[in-house]
């Protein structure tokens, strides 16, 4: 239950700094070296973010990991 909250969180998160900084899913998926597709799958719940996906994405929207995961 807790990581199921947990993936929601970071995927709210996601979206946020997506809008904030006016870029699209497309956008962060070149940053973290994944497709489109597979950034789709986290997005809707049907693949898991990972520390990787969380550490880039912070670089990418120069914040601390801490922010992406933070409820």
């Amino acid at each position: 239950m807790e990581r199921t909250n947990l993936q929601k969180t970071v995927t709210k998160n996601m979206r946020v700094a997506l809008a904030a900084n006016g870029l699209q899913q497309k956008d962060l998926a070149a940053a973290i070296g994944i497709t489109s597709a597979s950034m789709s799958a986290k997005f809707t719940g049907k693949a898991n973010w990972n520390l990787g996906d969380i550490e880039k994405a912070s670089g990418f929207f120069h914040v601390k990991p801490e922010a992406l995961v933070a409820g």
